[in-house]
This record gives structure tokens, C-alpha cells and sequence, in this order.
């Protein structure tokens, strides 16, 4: 290693230690430029610049782990890998389709194969991938879970009752595959309309979820109440003010997980103007140049540095993602506690906040393994407490913005999909197109827990998906107080 590498290197880690976003993008920066010998060290540099949003520095560096690596299989699983993570799908599959069936081993590359293809919408395909997988490891719960959720599986499904048959395998793997196994064989009770069998398997999986995942309540509410408290009009408009930056081009989606979001994201997405939308997720890495997540922070920001800069920062990492040209939706989990920061540093971008029947929504929460593991949807009575702490965070940013904000009901949407598309639209200065009302057919990559159901016409199929297990949800209903007005 060279003098000038192990300076690099010393002032990667040194950046990290400190928390240091832009110090440490630097020296990788550096280090993927010199063509640093670091091997395995790459890995590294690769997983601090995913998380810091820079997509590109990551791939370059997966690919010099690669080249250094002699073009090792393995090596280049791995780049497929993060470039999956991070919705570069198409490497994704190129490097796959390189690659022996059997690296790193036969499951693990069936798996990514089928999820990547049930991403892209090919369902036969997905599903060829995923039974291999399970094939090569039966007591794997991810393909399981992959397969439950590529097509309904009604009664007479060969695959559905083959999820269902596999309970014996599961039962004694680690804690980790059974959870998604159960939220699988859970799935396909639900859509064969067994409600008791569907709630029990969801309810042993999100038990599971919640002895490992405890959920605090009041921190919850501390964060939410910092996110919003000492907000004016008058102030965002003055932060606002200071920003130069074009922000036009971000169209940012929020509500509650399971409350259509997607389903808004995919309309847009359909439109020829609008290039993508993901859950970026980018917000989270802007906070990081703040002290907080509040109005102190960004008013103290402001007043030590160009506010512009929390504007550009967010732009660059979102053009990492879809490119430099075009509109694109942002539809990140966490976007409720953000709209202070969007509000000030983003004043031309529109906001779109779905709302949903609550118990509706409850239910699809606690039935859906999220990925991103959310504390609070593992017990229903979590999931009461968040939501009235997101029906406060909606009520104050509503009535402070109306004018930044649209509010969309669900039900209104798949009820009447001509007129509240085009509100939608309108909102966003997007001209109407036929396209948008019919997003179904639209082909793009969707890699949310609705991959599926925006891949089927608007309908109304899930209106009171919640009844039938009303007594069910009980400890939601008891623990949560609907809000006066939403």
C-alpha cells in the first residue's frame, strides 16, 4: 500500500469516526480515483457510500473489489448484489446472467434472480427462480415469501398449497426464515379468504418480529413532536426564500405505509415527464449536515451556511438514482417527520399526502413484513400509537400548508381514478396524459412491499379488506382514537 493510499485510507476511516458524510465521500473519491490496492477493503468503501446515497462511488468501488479480486465469481455476485440495492436493476442482471447458477450458491442466486424479475413485472420468470431456490434450501423463508406475494394464490394454486405444505421444514430453521415464512403461508390464506389461518400465521410472525424489535411509543412521539414543534408559516416562507436552486423537479409521496402510496407513485411515473419513483429514503442523509431533525436545525444551519446546500445535496442524490434529467417521485417511509426540511429547502417541489381508513390501513401494515423492519407493525397496538402520532404530524402540516400540500383519500382515488388523477396532476403542473389512468401497464421497476397490486387496474378490491377480521384487530380499535377531522 502505498504512502498516498494509507493517507487516504486513514482519513476514510478517520471521516467515519467522526460521522463525517463529505469527508469520508472525499477519501473514497480519492481512493477510487488512485485505483487504490485495497481488495477486500473495498467492501468497506462500498457499504459507507451506499449509505451516504452515492450510488456511483459504491459501483465503482464494487468494481475495483472485482478487477482486484482477478474477476472472482463471488466478488461479482456481490457488485450485482448492492447494484440491486440500489435500483440499478439492469447491472444487476447483466452481471447475474454472467454468472454460474451456482455462485454463490444455488439459492442465493435463484432468489435474487426471481426478486429482480417479479420487480421488473415477469412473473413466470420470478416464479421459475423462486421455486428453485426453495428447492436448493427448503428452510429459506425469503423465497417463500417472494412467491406468496408474486400472484394471488387462491384455492387450486399448485404453489400456493405447495407454501402451505412446507410448514414442516420450517418449523424448526432459525427465527429469521420462519418469520417470513409464516407472514408467506399467512399471504396465501389471505387470499383464499381462510381468516382465521391467515391472521394466526401473521400473528406468529410478527410475534417473532416484535420479541426481537421492541417498539418505544414515547420516543416515537418525541421524534415526531421535534420533527414539527416551532414550524411558522412565515419562517418556512423566509427559509424558503434563500434557496436558488430550481426544487421543481421532486414530487415527494407520503402517508402511512399501505395507505396508496405507491399506487400515486406509479400514476406519476406513468407520465412522459416524470422519469421515476423510489423510496429514497435521501432525506435521512441530508439530515445528517444538520444538528437535528427540527426547525432549530435547519434555522441553525442556515445561519452558519447556504441553505441552497441542503437543496443541492438533495438534488445530487436523487439524480444518483434516476439520472440528471426529468420529474421524479420521492416517496420515502419516513417523509412524514421530513416535511419541515422539504417545506424550507425544497419550496418548489409539491407535496402529496394519501390518507386511508385507518383500520384498513392497520391491517395491511401488520400482514406486510417490511423490509426496513418498522418497529411499530408488529403488534397492533403499536401500530394505534403511530398512527395517532401521524394523524397529529398530518393535522399540523395540513393546516399550516394547505397550499403545499394536496391530501388524497384513498378510497376517493380508486373510486373515482378520473377526477382525483387529475387533481393530482394539477398539483403537480403535469399536462394530462392517457397513460396515467391506466398505470397498470405501465413497465418500470417497482421494488416496494406493492409491487404487485399497482401491476393490476385501479379498483376497489381493497376497500374493507379489514372486515372480515374486525374482531381480530380488536387491540387496534380499542387502543386507537380517530382523529376528529383527516
Amino acid at each position: 500500500m502505498s504512502d498516498q493510499t494509507a493517507q487516504n485510507m486513514q482519513n476514510f476511516v478517520a471521516a467515519l469516526q467522526r460521522n463525517d458524510r463529505r469527508g469520508s465521500n472525499e477519501s473514497a473519491q480519492s481512493l477510487i480515483e488512485q485505483r487504490a490496492s485495497l481488495g477486500e477493503k473495498w467492501r468497506l468503501v462500498a457499504k459507507v457510500m451506499q449509505t451516504n446515497g452515492e450510488v456511483t462511488l459504491a459501483d465503482q468501488a464494487m468494481a475495483l473489489l472485482v478487477e482486484q479480486s482477478g474477476n472472482r465469481d463471488n466478488a461479482l455476485f456481490d457488485r450485482a448484489t448492492l447494484a440491486a440495492q440500489v435500483g440499478r436493476l439492469e447491472t444487476a442482471s447483466d452481471i447475474l446472467e454472467s454468472l454460474p447458477e451456482t455462485v454463490p450458491n444455488k439459492a442465493s442466486h435463484a432468489y435474487l434472480r426471481g426478486t429482480m424479475a417479479m420487480n421488473f413485472g415477469r412473473i413466470d420468470e420470478a416464479e421459475q427462480f423462486l421455486v428453485s431456490a426453495i428447492e436448493a434450501n427448503p428452510q429459506l423463508g425469503q423465497p417463500h415469501l417472494a412467491l406468496a406475494k408474486c400472484r394471488k394464490r387462491k384455492e387450486g394454486d399448485a404453489l400456493g398449497d405447495r407454501i402451505l405444505a412446507a410448514g414442516n421444514d420450517m418449523a424448526n430453521t432459525l427465527p429469521a426464515e420462519r418469520v417470513q415464512y409464516h407472514f408467506a403461508a399467512g399471504s396465501v390464506h389471505f387470499d383464499r379468504q381462510q381468516a382465521d389461518p391467515a391472521f394466526d400465521q401473521f400473528a406468529q410472525g410478527a410475534g417473532l418480529m416484535a420479541a426481537q424489535n421492541r417498539y418505544d411509543p414515547a420516543a416515537d412521539k418525541r421524534q415526531a413532536v421535534v420533527s414539527h414543534q416551532d414550524y411558522t408559516r412565515d419562517e418556512i416562507q423566509r427559509l424558503g426564500d434563500m434557496i436558488r436552486t430550481d426544487t421543481s423537479d421532486a414530487i415527494f409521496v407520503t402517508g402511512l405505509p399501505r395507505s396508496g402510496t405507491t399506487l400515486v407513485e406509479q400514476i406519476l411515473a406513468s407520465h412522459s415527464a416524470v422519469v421515476g419513483g423510489q423510496e429514497l429514503g435521501s432525506m435521512a442523509v441530508v439530515q445528517r449536515d444538520l444538528s437535528q431533525n427540527s426547525y432549530n436545525g435547519v434555522k441553525t444551519y442556515a445561519a452558519n451556511s447556504t441553505l441552497d446546500n441542503l437543496s443541492k445535496l438533495y438534488l445530487h442524490l436523487a439524480r444518483e438514482r434516476f439520472g440528471e434529467k426529468g420529474r421524479f417521485v420521492d416517496k420515502g417511509l419516513n417523509n412524514p417527520r421530513f416535511i419541515g426540511m422539504i417545506a424550507s429547502m425544497l419550496p418548489q417541489s409539491p407535496i402529496i399526502w394519501l390518507r386511508r381508513d385507518p383500520l384498513d390501513c392497520a391491517w395491511s401494515a401488520y400482514r406486510t413484513f417490511f423490509a426496513t423492519g418498522l418497529e411499530w407493525s408488529w403488534r397492533l397496538e403499536d401500530i394505534a400509537h403511530h398512527f395517532m402520532i401521524e394523524d397529529a404530524l398530518f393535522r399540523f402540516w395540513s393546516e399550516l400548508l394547505p397550499e403545499r400540500i394536496l391530501v388524497v383519500n384513498y378510497a376517493r382515488l380508486v373510486n373515482e381514478p378520473q377526477t382525483q388523477i387529475e387533481r393530482i396532476l394539477s398539483f403537480c403542473n403535469l399536462a394530462s396524459e392517457p397513460a396515467v389512468f391506466e398505470p397498470h401497464r405501465t413497465e418500470r421497476v417497482v421494488a416496494t412491499a406493492s409491487t404487485m397490486q399497482v401491476r393490476e387496474p385501479i379498483g376497489t378490491g381493497a376497500l374493507g379488506a379489514a372486515d372480515p377480521y374486525r374482531e381480530h384487530l380488536r387491540p387496534f380499535t380499542e387502543a386507537y382514537v380517530r382523529p376528529t377531522a383527516s
